[in-house]
Parts: structure tokens; C-alpha cells; sequence
């Protein structure tokens, strides 16, 4: 896997990983025109924010597989402004340790770069045992609930 910024041609298969039932077992639904703003405000975040999770894709086909990297969250109602590892990825690409792969990777870049921020978060809803076993083995442990966005959800956290 190869985490790379964000190219207009990722918008169909972003789409895509939007529209299997995987993922809307546990997220809203996005379709084409959403998913294409939220690629450019990826592109922005780069420039706002100086991180923002990456496109992930297929080292052999350069296909998009997924979004993996961090995060930061203007409106998450626990505390101000804090970092996510997060990630979302095409169905066909779990279970290899992708995620895992992804989260260490931007952990590494959060221990060397953000050194201001002193907590990172994770975020999922309660039913995304996947999702929650991946934050577990990277290190981050449960620290409660919170209603964010449209969503119940629970949020894991390390402190450095």
C-alpha cells in the first residue's frame, strides 16, 4: 500500500467504497457530488491544517483501495481541535492489516510532527468491532461515548 495526496481520478472509486453495504453498516452515506467536496476539502486540509488523512492505494495497480491518515476535527464536541487516526476502505482490502498499517504510519507522524497535540483520538460507532479491535492494537484505548455529527459514537485515545 501507498499513502498518497489526493488526485481528481480518486473520485469514482471513492464513490464506490462509499456505496457498499460495509461501510453503510456504519457510516452515512455519501454520494458523488458529497464524495468530490470531500475530496477537495482534503485538499484543503493539507493547506489549512498542514495534515489530512491521504489516499490510500495499491502499490502494483495504483488503485484506490482507501482513505487512511489523520485528521483534525473542528467540531468534535469533547475537547478543541483534536487529531483522529482514521481510515475507510474498500471492502475487497480487509482483513490484511491495511488499517493497522496505515494507523502506525500516521501515529509516527503524529509522535514526530504534532508535537503540540497531546492526545490522538479514534472514532467509530459502537458496532464497528473492526474498526475498534484496529484502534485496540495500535495502542489506544477506550475513553467514552459522545454524540458527534449525525452519530452515537464511541472515541479511543493515547496520550503521549
Amino acid at each position: 500500500m501507498l499513502l498518497r495526496q489526493w488526485r481528481e481520478s480518486d473520485l469514482d472509486p471513492l464513490a464506490e467504497i462509499y456505496t457498499q453495504p460495509e461501510y453503510l453498516a456504519y457510516m452515512p452515506a455519501l454520494d458523488r457530488d458529497e464524495t468530490a467536496r470531500q475530496i477537495q476539502a482534503f485538499m484543503r486540509r493539507w493547506q489549512d491544517d498542514g495534515v489530512c488523512q491521504w489516499a490510500a492505494v495499491e502499490l502494483s495497480t495504483d488503485r484506490l483501495i482507501g482513505r487512511i491518515g489523520l485528521l483534525r476535527h473542528h467540531d468534535w464536541p469533547v475537547e478543541p481541535d483534536p487529531i483522529e487516526v482514521g481510515w475507510t476502505l474498500h471492502r475487497d482490502y480487509w482483513g490484511r492489516g491495511l488499517a493497522t498499517e496505515g494507523g502506525r504510519a500516521s501515529m509516527q507522524i503524529w509522535r514526530e510532527r504534532l508535537l503540540p497535540d497531546q492526545r490522538l483520538i479514534s472514532i467509530t460507532v459502537a458496532e464497528n468491532t473492526r474498526s475498534r479491535a484496529v484502534m485496540e492494537r495500535l495502542g489506544l484505548t477506550l475513553r467514552g461515548t459522545a454524540r458527534w455529527r449525525t452519530l452515537d459514537v464511541v472515541w479511543y485515545a493515547i496520550d503521549r
